[in-house]
């Protein structure tokens, strides 16, 4: 039981509260059962969904990497497989998310391959970025099962993009794009087929769809757009301003 006193209540109570009740339930469960398991999943949910401001001052300024993992194979992991998975990361932060696991790890237990899983892993961020580092984690698994490797790690680079302001880019990017970002599908279509470098199998593969799915979406992305996506400028162009959005 978990008592909550303050001489008046503030904005940012509910979510400090939710967050201790989860914590004294995750140090005081069994980890492996299954009411352990979705503990963990709750809190993981509570916390990439918390505002940033309310989550930051419970962890002070530890680094954290966001790792999504798909076991190899068919089927969707259960909750063992996921407490496992957690283990081996060395975290207790997991959350069984259909398909896909995702897990909170500190920064210096940075994940390696493991096998029997395939791993996303974002860049290391404190927690007022974990819902960009969950967006970094989940494309960087989608390019790892493309290109079939065991673990990609996101990796921001200095490009020539860079030099712009990010205003202005942001501005040029939303209206370049604006007739496919009413249509998430085809703008993750967009994003995939980019970067695998028109590859129609491997995106297939990353989006889990049919490949004439994926030529069909990029073909209303060209018709949309008025543009020849078989021209390497076009693409850049497209791939520089969906990094902006």
């Amino acid at each position: 039981m978990l008592g909550v006193a303050a001489p008046e209540r503030v904005p940012g109570d509910h979510t400090i509260a939710s967050v201790a009740a989860v914590l004294l339930s995750l140090l005081t469960g069994e980890q492996q059962s299954g009411t352990g398991a979705a503990r963990s999943s709750a809190l993981v949910r509570l916390l990439l969904g918390a505002p940033p401001e309310e989550v930051a001052p419970l962890l002070g300024g530890q680094r954290w990497v966001v790792v999504h993992a798909r076991p190899d194979g068919e089927g969707a992991p259960d909750p063992v497989a996921a407490s496992a998975l957690g283990a081996a990361l060395g975290s207790a932060l997991v959350d069984p998310a259909g398909d896909v696991v995702r897990v909170l790890v500190p920064a210096d237990r940075a994940p390696d391959p493991l096998p029997g899983w395939t791993l996303g892993v974002s860049t290391a961020v404190t927690p007022q970025d974990w819902a960009a580092a969950d967006t970094q984690a989940a494309r960087a698994l989608a390019r790892a099962r493309a290109t079939r490797a065991p673990l990609l790690r996101h990796a921001p680079r200095p490009a020539l993009a860079d030099l712009v302001p990010p205003d202005e880019a942001a501005a040029h990017a939303r209206a370049l794009l604006s007739p496919v970002t009413a249509h998430p599908a085809l703008t993750e279509t967009l994003r995939t087929w980019l970067s695998l470098h028109g590859s129609w199998d491997r995106t297939a593969v990353a989006l889990s769809v049919h490949r004439n799915t994926v030529r069909q979406r990029i073909a209303r992305c060209a018709a949309l757009l008025e543009t020849d996506l078989d021209d390497p400028d076009v693409r850049m162009e497209l791939w520089f301003a969906l990094r902006r959005i």
